[in-house]
């Protein structure tokens, strides 16, 4: 049970971020260096801190399942910070001008919603022990 766990927070976070991380690179992107904002340094820059994001999410959920203990606050901050920033972009999309941009309602609140959520109570409530049974 609890690789499963780890392994959903890693694929979780892992996926939130690139969908909140591309829209929040493309805004940095046209506000810095509109010139810069082509298909392909998009989806270089996008691809490699998703890459960046899954090797750190997937060490912290390893030292979490093997007793670690003080990565669990660090998760559960790693999804809140993630889920404001989706709501951010979401809220920017809707209240902003122009339409609102359907893919901030699926990335932004959505997928959020429906992956960081439901594991914020089992990374709170899971307590791993750590081999042989004592704190670390």
């Amino acid at each position: 049970m609890l690789w499963l766990l780890c392994g959903a927070e890693a694929a979780a976070l892992t996926l939130n971020f690139y969908f909140v991380f591309c829209a929040y690179l493309r805004w940095v992107t046209v506000a810095i260096a509109p010139k810069l904002l082509t298909a392909q340094t998009f989806l270089v820059g996008a691809l490699v801190m998703t890459g960046l994001s899954a090797a750190v999410a997937v060490v912290q959920v390893i030292l979490y399942a093997r007793g670690r203990g003080w990565f669990r606050p660090v998760l559960v901050v790693e999804n809140g910070v993630l889920i404001v920033l989706g709501l951010l972009w979401f809220l920017h999309s809707v209240l902003g001008k122009g339409e609102p941009n359907v893919f901030a309602t699926w990335g932004g609140l959505l997928l959020p919603c429906a992956t960081l959520f439901p594991l914020l109570w089992p990374l709170m409530s899971f307590r791993p022990t750590p081999p042989g049974g004592g704190a670390r």
